[in-house]
């Protein structure tokens, strides 16, 4: 991590980012923390917005997640983003789901560059990552891979099955391929942490562990952080 770099930390909302606020030393010194409210259109005007204010090099977005039935992942893990996905922008066709690539609509422009569903986002390396998960040991499992990002969550096994299928990926949230974009857009370095609270698919509130997710997420997220200092 470079010296003087601003890292600008957001969530969907304070609940997810009070385990970060008691742990992490410094803050207001490098560190900017906020909340940007739930889905796409809050997390990415309130991002737009904090860009502007605060001018970060490194957004990180941590939280919440539910996990896909194939990512291996259960409640209590964490998983980190090395893609987003608008997992919901697209036409619902008769012979199935088209993207936006498919009807060849991109989402934003740079330069000479487009995206379109996809949007890349800054992962740690394969030796980061193992440092990470030595860091937290055998108390949860840590995994990188593609999340999605959708308008309305998977409440039934079907919706999950669908996008799973569509995209494979490991994790389910509201906000962060909109955050992503907005960083994309204006060439910051994008990074998200997700705890898992549940899984995708049938909705069964009264057995997710929020508050175990947002603790694995902050554990994940200053692990990263001290490694990436110590590199620097």
């Amino acid at each position: 991590m470079r010296p003087h770099t601003e890292i600008l930390i957001i969530a969907a909302t304070e609940n997810e980012l009070a385990p970060l606020k008691n742990d992490l030393p410094g803050a207001g010194e490098g560190f900017r923390i906020s909340a940007t409210g739930a889905g796409k259109v809050s997390a990415a005007l309130a991002t737009l917005e904090l860009i502007q204010q605060k001018r970060p090099d490194w957004i990180i977005q941590i939280g919440c997640a539910g996990a896909y039935p194939g990512s291996g992942l259960t409640p209590c893990d964490a998983a980190i983003a090395n893609l987003e996905i608008f997992a919901d922008e697209g036409v619902e066709a008769p012979g199935g789901f088209l993207s936006m690539e498919d009807i060849e609509l991109p989402q934003a422009t740079r330069g000479e560059d487009r995206v379109f569903n996809e949007i890349p986002v800054h992962a740690p390396a394969k030796e980061t990552l193992e440092a990470i998960r030595s860091s937290i040991g055998s108390e949860a499992r840590i995994e990188a891979g593609r999340f999605c990002t959708v308008s309305s969550g998977s409440g039934t096994d079907a919706a999950a099955a669908s996008i799973e299928k569509t995209w494979a990926p490991l994790a389910e949230s509201m906000e962060g391929a909109a955050a992503a974009l907005v960083a994309w857009k204006h060439g910051i370095r994008f990074s998200e942490i997700r705890g898992i609270s549940n899984m995708a698919g049938h909705r069964n509130r009264e057995g997710w562990k929020i508050s175990e997710a947002c603790e694995i997420a902050d554990r994940v997220l200053r692990s990263w952080l001290e490694l990436e200092k110590a590199g620097s």
